[in-house]
């Protein structure tokens, strides 16, 4: 499999192997290795730092790419999907986010076709397994498109703003592999403590907290992409990337518009240094969040792919003569549970909603395509430290169809325990979603179900996008429909989610025991205890049910002829078209 390579790249390229898994033996390795541009595994050898030349800066900090005429010929036209809820590399959590950041940015590392990681920005690395540092030589044609050289200085600085608790970011624990960067976020130590270290403006040291064998992986991950400083300072905090002119990037492709609900406009970057490898000019991003009218835009020519996310849509395009692709993107699709609402509190009412909700039948009945039904929370493309899929490890916590008699049972000392009636739950519960046909759809069947079977009625609120994501960060919600993506190959990328108060936990869910288990995770160096972890995390979300897991996804689509050998798309890159080749 694609993702057991990945896996296996990472741990033999950061050499944490024998530190993480505590195999001991002697190895006929040195401590530090390196990898390079050119290379694609490691070699005991000992690289050195780049050298001690200190690049210019151009005059104007706030100077931006300059569109131009591009041949038609060579622009593609895709669907974003819904409009970003922001494309800040700081405060972004959406997938279609952090695939439009793999176009614009170059982080130190990059993923290959088959989701291996290669270098980026930096052209080379070396790992010191005694000292868990990384030693980072950026290369010297690396440029920001308002002219200045990309430095060590702009992944520190980022970084550093990715841990200011002003920010916001909700990926800040995502940097917690580096040595005293959750402290620093709380208050705990000064910058000048945390494990990063501009060595010259090519040369950046990065020490970790402990081993970490996901780590190469991380330095992909786009929270941790540069910021150009002296951009981000001279336009402002509150305006850096919210408009096309206050965007300065670093990648295969500069934001040149973005007019807000309708399109986002990326132009090839000819200064970045592989630009001779892109044959695109232009992405032209259609923001279409209505799926059939996605689909008649790809049929009438206007969009050179589109996402067939029913099996109707499937229908419809197979009909037409197109060519229908699939591939497994790793997301997980939940209700999110208000666990402090005052009913929802009740893990017992929680344990009735889900146990309504037949699984199977919704896929069938609304999706009709191979979507299947969760058994764990971590998707199966997520592998385990042998390679297989973790999933597997876990087993099946959760039936395909769930037990509705049970969840009768369940509602009977929900009620007894709360002290209310069926109509007092009905009076309050309700269920965001999304306010394309299929999010409705997927809402509405919520809805039947816990009509039929409880006898409960639950109110739909269909709105925008970002509207959703606002409501569950401030908890003005009750129920709401979501999912999440894998951003590393490990199952920490699914279960540090609900540790108490974590970025991304939404829900008010906090279980000390739950806790504890990824805090050993964290620190394990047997990967079969550290596994055996992550099982007993997966058994308390099933019991405790902070979110009513539903389903995972397999997204199918479709390619224009223009689009030579289809779109490369994967469980860590969601649309990845730079190296897209044209007919």
């Amino acid at each position: 499999m694609k993702l057991k390579k990945v896996l296996a790249l990472v741990l033999s390229a950061a050499l944490v192997v024998s530190a993480f898994a505590g195999c001991g033996g002697n190895s006929s390795k040195t401590s530090t290795e390196s990898i390079t541009a050119s290379e694609s595994s490691a070699e005991s050898t000992e690289s050195t730092a780049s050298g001690d030349s200190t690049p210019a800066a151009s005059g104007d900090a706030t100077a931006i790419f300059t569109p131009k005429t591009v041949d038609a010929a060579k622009t593609i036209s895709l669907n974003a999907g819904m409009e970003p809820t922001g494309l800040n590399t700081l405060t972004s959590t959406y997938a279609i986010e952090f695939s439009l950041f793999k176009h614009m940015y170059e982080n130190l590392v990059t993923l290959d076709d088959d989701d291996n990681t290669v270098p980026g920005a930096a052209e080379s690395w070396d790992y010191d397994e005694d000292t868990l540092t990384y030693t980072f030589h950026l290369r010297k044609d690396g440029v920001w498109t308002n002219g200045d050289p990309v430095t060590a200085k702009d992944f520190e600085f980022a970084w550093s703003q990715a841990l200011n608790p002003d920010v916001a970011s909700d990926y800040a624990y995502f940097l917690y592999f580096i040595k005293n960067a959750e402290k620093y976020f709380n208050g705990e130590v000064t910058w000048d403590e945390v494990g990063v270290k501009v060595v010259d403006d090519y040369t950046l040291e990065v020490t970790m907290e402990q081993p970490t064998p996901y780590a190469l992986f991380l330095f992909s991950f786009g929270t941790l992409a540069p910021i150009n400083q002296r951009f981000y300072e001279a336009v402002g905090a509150d305006l850096y990337s919210t408009e096309a002119q206050y965007f300065c990037t670093n990648g295969p492709f500069a934001l040149t518009e973005w007019s807000h609900n309708d399109k986002i406009v990326m132009q090839k970057n000819d200064a970045w240094h592989g630009a001779a490898d892109v044959e695109v000019e232009e992405i032209d991003w259609k923001i279409i969040t209505d799926a059939n009218a996605a689909l008649s835009s790809f049929l009438a020519g206007d969009l050179d792919m589109v996402g067939l996310g029913t099996g109707e849509l499937i229908k419809q395009a197979t009909a037409a003569g197109a060519t229908i692709q699939s591939y497994t993107d790793g997301t997980a699709f939940y209700i999110y549970f208000n666990n402090n609402d005052q009913y929802l509190s009740n893990v017992n009412l929680r344990r009735a909603l889900f146990n309504a909700i037949d699984a199977q039948k919704e896929i069938d009945t609304v999706w009709q395509n191979d979507n299947e039904p969760m058994t764990s929370f971590t998707a199966p493309g997520v592998s385990a430290a042998d390679g297989t899929p973790f999933a597997g490890k876990v087993g099946e916590l959760y039936a395909p169809s769930r037990d509705q008699e049970k969840a009768k049972e369940y509602l009977a000392t929900a009620l007894s325990e709360l002290g209310c009636t069926v109509d007092d739950l009905s009076a309050h519960l309700s269920i965001d979603c999304g306010d394309s046909p299929t999010s409705i759809a997927e809402a509405s069947f919520y809805q039947e179900q816990w009509r039929q079977v409880l006898g409960i009625e639950v109110a739909v609120n269909s709105m925008i996008t970002k509207q959703g994501s606002q409501n569950r960060k401030t908890g003005n919600y009750v129920m709401s429909i979501t999912g999440w993506g894998p951003d590393y190959n490990d199952p920490n990328t699914f279960l540090d989610m609900w540790v108490t108060d974590g970025g991304n936990n939404q829900t008010g869910f906090s279980n000390e025991r739950y806790d504890e288990l990824i805090d050993l995770a964290s620190k394990e160096t047997d990967l079969e205890k550290r596994e055996s972890y992550f099982i007993e995390c997966e058994q308390i979300i099933a019991d405790q049910l902070p979110i009513g897991p539903s389903f995972w996804r397999a997204p199918s689509y479709a390619c224009s002829d223009k689009i030579k050998g289809g779109m490369h798309r994967s469980t860590f890159q969601d649309i990845n078209a730079v190296y897209v080749k044209l007919s």
